[in-house]
């Protein structure tokens, strides 16, 4: 197919799949601009749609073709039609069915919105925070920007979690079946016990129970119960020997508090939440991932 001059062939076929495939149109503009057609933002979109209506109708006349020379089916009573549906400003494949784009049309609606799937740095179950700056920086690869100044946003990022609230970093997670799994403390004892299978959310919950009632403050704050929303915190080696606590959405003794903030593990909480993300991301874009800093190099071999 020529579309002004241009050869549209398999070069500009970009992503494909059973049903579908998307069209680099960045060759068709610039030839279409060499030629004094004047192209901005304001009507680019427009143009690539009209380019778009040119290569539907194109593809759906050789659609006839095959399927009255092939398949000996009438062109006039076979129901599969190609038609355009996104224009997107940017994409971004790192595998099968793992995407991001972002959207600026749809359908011949303009539309701004970041359409991902299978990326792991946009699972639901992310903490808001890392989420969030996953998102930006999904945004901000799709516009170009470049890797220097992207792998400064990871570490300024990095430095700022020390300076957070510890619910900021924790995982959410809803509390349940708490009465299943846990061992109420015997006289003398400062901690409960867990039946075998007890899950991460339960512990956490129950923990810090077991604080405020070794700290007497269970009768003026109120203990983490079944259906409380948590925010799981892995902490780092400490005196009572905890691996983990979790953190209500209602207010937190000071004393509790500090000790977490004393004890909160940023490194293994950026691990597990963000940095093996990261990590998967840069490895399919081919790039060099950053050091955060000395004490944390361990996390970044490939």
């Amino acid at each position: 197919m020529v579309i002004n001059g241009v050869m549209n062939n398999e070069q500009n076929i970009i992503i494909s799949d059973t049903d579908s495939l998307y069209i680099c149109l960045g060759p068709i503009l610039e030839h279409m601009k060499s030629q004094g057609i004047e192209i901005n933002e304001s009507n680019k979109n427009n143009i690539i749609l009209s380019i778009a209506n040119v290569i539907q109708e194109d593809a759906n006349k050789n659609l006839n073709i095959i399927c009255r020379e092939i398949f000996n089916i009438n062109p006039d009573t076979h129901y599969f039609q190609l038609k355009q549906e996104v224009i997107c400003a940017g994409v971004l494949t790192t595998g099968k069915r793992r995407y991001a784009m972002y959207v600026t049309n749809k359908e011949g609606v303009p539309v701004e919105e970041l359409d991902m799937k299978g990326l792991e740095l946009m699972k639901s179950n992310m903490n808001k925070l890392f989420k969030s700056f996953g998102e930006q920086l999904i945004k901000n690869i799709l516009f170009g920007k470049n890797k220097v100044d992207i792998d400064t946003d990871i570490i300024e990022f990095y430095k700022t979690l020390k300076t957070l609230d510890p619910r900021q970093l924790g995982k959410p997670m809803g509390v349940k079946h708490m009465g299943s799994y846990y061992i109420p403390p015997r006289a003398g004892e400062m901690f409960s016990s867990f039946k075998t299978g007890a899950p991460a959310n339960t512990k956490a919950a129950v923990r810090y129970n077991d604080l405020l009632r070794f700290k007497k403050l269970d009768t003026k704050f109120e203990s983490i119960i079944e259906g409380d929303k948590i925010f799981i915190i892995n902490l780092k080696p400490n005196v009572y020997k905890l691996e983990t606590i979790g953190l209500p959405n209602a207010k937190v003794p000071d004393e509790i508090e500090k000790f977490v903030k004393e004890f909160i593990d940023i490194d293994e909480i950026f691990e597990s939440l963000l940095l093996n993300k990261l990590k998967e991301l840069y490895k399919d874009l081919s790039w060099q991932f950053p050091a955060l800093n000395e004490n944390i190099g361990r996390f970044f071999k490939f």
